[in-house]
């Protein structure tokens, strides 16, 4: 069974915008699911960050997305890099799938390769090379 690797922004939308007949990560349940724990990082510092109005919406969804992934397993990895850098590395290392919404990783993974799942006009949208 194939690994999806969840990115910060794809947990942000999936927790904070629910379908009436979809629940995005019970659409991809057949997958084992992981995120990294610089994801993690990133959804924690979100979500304490109350400076001024348009963060605190900011923090609330990076605060519901902390909730949204606490029964997933976080893999730590070690090393220098940005986060999307890590996601990368890990989710090449070990054939995953990457989900994410942000354009550079997506475009990064295709350049390298990598399968991927996003969200497009509230639907998956998969990016599988079937040819490997």
């Amino acid at each position: 069974m194939r690994t999806i690797v969840l990115d910060t922004s794809f947990l942000i939308h999936v927790a904070n915008n629910p379908l009436p007949s979809s629940d995005y990560l019970s659409d991809i349940k057949s997958y084992n699911l992981v995120t990294i724990d610089d994801v993690v990082q990133e959804l924690f510092g979100l979500s304490h960050d109350r400076k001024n109005s348009s963060k605190t919406k900011r923090s609330k969804e990076a605060n519901l997305a902390l909730q949204y992934i606490k029964d997933i397993p976080k893999e730590k990895i070690d090393g220098s890099g940005t986060t999307d850098d890590k996601l990368l590395t890990y989710t090449t290392r070990n054939h995953d799938i990457i989900a994410s919404l942000d354009r550079g990783i997506l475009n990064k993974a295709i350049s390298l390769n990598i399968d991927s799942v996003t969200i497009e006009k509230q639907r998956l949208i998969w990016r599988i090379n079937y040819n490997r």
